[in-house]
């Protein structure tokens, strides 16, 4: 991101004798090497909202095995669901710097499958089916609300649903980021006792091999699964059942 530098003119003088640049080269390059991967992002992230909405009645006809399997109930999608009320943005995601560490914590599957079963987030489409509404706005000051939802029947978005309370959209996606924001702290401190747990009784057994210190011994969870991971594996296993049932 680029940013605006002041300087007086004694300290413009002092720079142009040594031939020090205002912004160097490195500056320029890390500018446009970020801005590329943040126009990447979005592209990915747009590829992977119409992905999920477009099998959205598959990923519902599954939504069991979804939220009984860590793999598919920890898929991150903060991209599906947007939202504000009044100034305030309605978090499905939120990046934090922890000394060298940058840490995100995003919106699960799991959560985003539960958001969707309270009657505030449903509207009935009109050709007969349920439709799930995935972007909201609105003002805590007139109540009034606007909201858009897609039919994973008929494949059809719905507009201006009006005459919510607003802050019922806000409240029950941020109550939902918040359990996963303490899940993801809760889940990091148990890994972190169990490496120093692991560290501790091999100093009581005299190991002290640089391997064996706490960091070495943290471990994280298995390898996420991603959206189009499940919908790949639950459409084979779609096929699996019916082969199945004609053979």
């Amino acid at each position: 991101m680029s940013q605006t530098i002041k300087e007086g003119f004694t300290q413009f003088s002092r720079r142009q004798q040594k031939g020090v640049s205002l912004v160097t080269d490195a500056v320029n390059q890390e500018e446009s090497e970020q801005k590329f991967y943040s126009e990447w992002l979005e592209r990915r992230q747009n590829r992977k909202r119409k992905l999920l909405y477009q099998e959205l009645d598959l990923i519902l006809r599954h939504k069991d095995k979804i939220l009984a399997t860590p793999r598919y109930a920890n898929i991150e999608v903060h991209y599906a669901l947007s939202g504000f009320v009044g100034f305030a943005k309605a978090l499905t995601r939120k990046d934090l710097n922890f000394g060298s560490a940058r840490v995100t914590i995003n919106l699960r599957l799991a959560s985003l499958l539960k958001i969707w079963e309270e009657e505030q987030f449903q509207v009935e489409c009109g050709c007969g089916a349920t439709a799930y509404i995935y972007r909201f706005g609105g003002s805590h000051g007139s109540g009034m609300s606007y909201a858009s939802a897609f039919c994973p029947h008929c494949k059809q978005e719905i507009h201006n649903i009006k005459n919510r309370p607003p802050w019922r959209y806000y409240h029950i996606v941020t109550d939902a980021f918040t359990a996963d924001a303490k899940r993801f702290v809760e889940n990091f401190l148990d890994k972190w006792k169990v490496a120093n747990e692991k560290y501790q009784e091999n100093l009581k057994n005299e190991n002290r091999n640089p391997r064996t210190q706490p960091v070495n011994m943290l471990r994280g969870d298995d390898t996420p699964c991603r959206i189009e991971t499940l919908i790949q594996e639950l459409k084979l296993k779609e096929v699996g059942s019916n082969a199945g049932e004609h053979s």
